[in-house]
This record gives C-alpha cells, sequence and structure tokens, in this order.
C-alpha cells in the first residue's frame, strides 16, 4: 500500500515545505490526502488503513495521520471499530440514498438564499467558476474516469452557486456531504450508457441562477444531483 500512496501524495519535500510556510499543518495535509485517496477510490470501500503505513507512506507521523482518520470519521469516509481499528466506509444503496436525499435538501435551501441574497461580484464569480469549468474534458482517456482538475472545477462551480447564502453553518454540513457523494460520482462515470451533456446542465444552473429564477434553479439541481444517483442505483444490488 505504501508504495501507491508515496506515487499518489507526490514529493514530500513540498509538503515540507508547505509545514514551514505556514499553508497547513501536518493533520489538515493528511486530512487532504487521504481523503483524496478514499474520494477517488484508491483506497477501497471496506480497505483496513493502518496508521503506522499511511504515516510511514506520507512520512507525516502518526498522530497527525490518526486525527486526519478521525475527522474522516466524523465525515463518514472512514469507519471506526474498537476490535478492527480504521478502516474506509463502505459504498452502499442505502447510504447513496441518503446522501443524495439530504444533499438535495440543503442544497436547494442554499442555492435559494444564495439568489435572494447574491450580488454582482456573485454573479461574476458564478460566471467564472461555470467559464472555468466548461473549458475542461470531464472524462479522462480511459473512459472510466473524471479528470482531477475538472472535479476541482465542478466543485468550484456548484460552490460557487451557494456562496452568497449567508449560512456557514449549512455550507459546513453541504461540503462534508459533496465530498461523500464525490465517490459516488466517480463511480457513475462507469455506468453511463450515453454521453451526459454535463456543460449544458450546468450553463442552464447558472442561467437560472442569474435570472433569479429561484424555482426553476432549485429543481435544477434538484435534477442534476438526483440524475447521478438513479444512474448508480440502477447498478446497486437492492438488497445492499
Amino acid at each position: 500500500m505504501a508504495s501507491v500512496l508515496e506515487d499518489e501524495l507526490g514529493a514530500t519535500a513540498d509538503t515540507a515545505g508547505d509545514i514551514r510556510n505556514g499553508k497547513s499543518t501536518r493533520s489538515t495535509i493528511a486530512l487532504s490526502r487521504i481523503r483524496h485517496l478514499i474520494v477517488t477510490g484508491q483506497l477501497a470501500p471496506g480497505e483496513r488503513l493502518v496508521v503506522s503505513s499511511l504515516a510511514d507512506a506520507i512520512e507525516g507521523g502518526q498522530t497527525p495521520v490518526r486525527e486526519a482518520l478521525m475527522r474522516l470519521v466524523s465525515e463518514g469516509l472512514v469507519t471506526l471499530e474498537n476490535q478492527r481499528g480504521f478502516s474506509v466506509a463502505p459504498v452502499s444503496r442505502r447510504d447513496l440514498e441518503d446522501v443524495t436525499a439530504a444533499r438535495v435538501e440543503i442544497e436547494v435551501l442554499l442555492v435559494r438564499w444564495a439568489i435572494e441574497r447574491g450580488d454582482d461580484q456573485w454573479e461574476a464569480d458564478v460566471i467564472g467558476a461555470f467559464h472555468k469549468l466548461r473549458k475542461l474534458q470531464k472524462i479522462e482517456a480511459d473512459g472510466e474516469s473524471i479528470r482531477s482538475m475538472w472535479e476541482e472545477r465542478h466543485r468550484e462551480f456548484h460552490f460557487s452557486l451557494v456562496a452568497k447564502s449567508g449560512n456557514q453553518t449549512l455550507l459546513d454540513v453541504r461540503d462534508m456531504l459533496y465530498q461523500r457523494a464525490d465517490r459516488y460520482r466517480r463511480l457513475s462515470v462507469r455506468y453511463l450508457q450515453a454521453p451526459r451533456d454535463d456543460v449544458k446542465e450546468h450553463e442552464d444552473m447558472m442561467q437560472a441562477a442569474l435570472s433569479r429564477d429561484v424555482a426553476i434553479a432549485t429543481a435544477l439541481i434538484r435534477s442534476h444531483i438526483e440524475t447521478t444517483t438513479r444512474i448508480l442505483l440502477a447498478e446497486v444490488p437492492s438488497k445492499d
């Protein structure tokens, strides 16, 4: 596992430089990198997470790794059992349905507030985020994985829509749910029966938000989130 992690996590010298420059702490660096491995599926659902192995791989020490894993337990990406220790949280039909339902309700509420409170700068940020998103192809050459830069810009676009909602507590909950849903979104690409017009979906959401049409904007966002879920539910056994 260490060699895989070393390849993914990149040069440790860069990490050390970030710490010295005060850009982040060891714990937040460990959190970001382990979360990335889980979300992208490189640490598989159900896989046991050994603190010492993770610490060796990122050369960050066992305490920061343990702190990161505890944070990921609270985010629902890692499980902790007394006898077995840490492991990657499983994926399941029920979890997907629960996360989707929660995301839809929170996203719709935040978008409604953002539309009501958004100013000229908010509009400019939404337009800019969409412009950056549309310039990239979503799928890698293998046809089964999402480009990391596209995913970053996708996250930025959806955050831009809700950024002016004015409720940081719900934004924090939204971010946690987004991370949990990210695993499923990446899996859904493998099961697409036909190309999905992501550019059009995001453009329609942008236009509705900028037009201050709450009804259309929230309906489009609800459909956007639920479409990904429908793609996966068609593949997940109902007994799960």
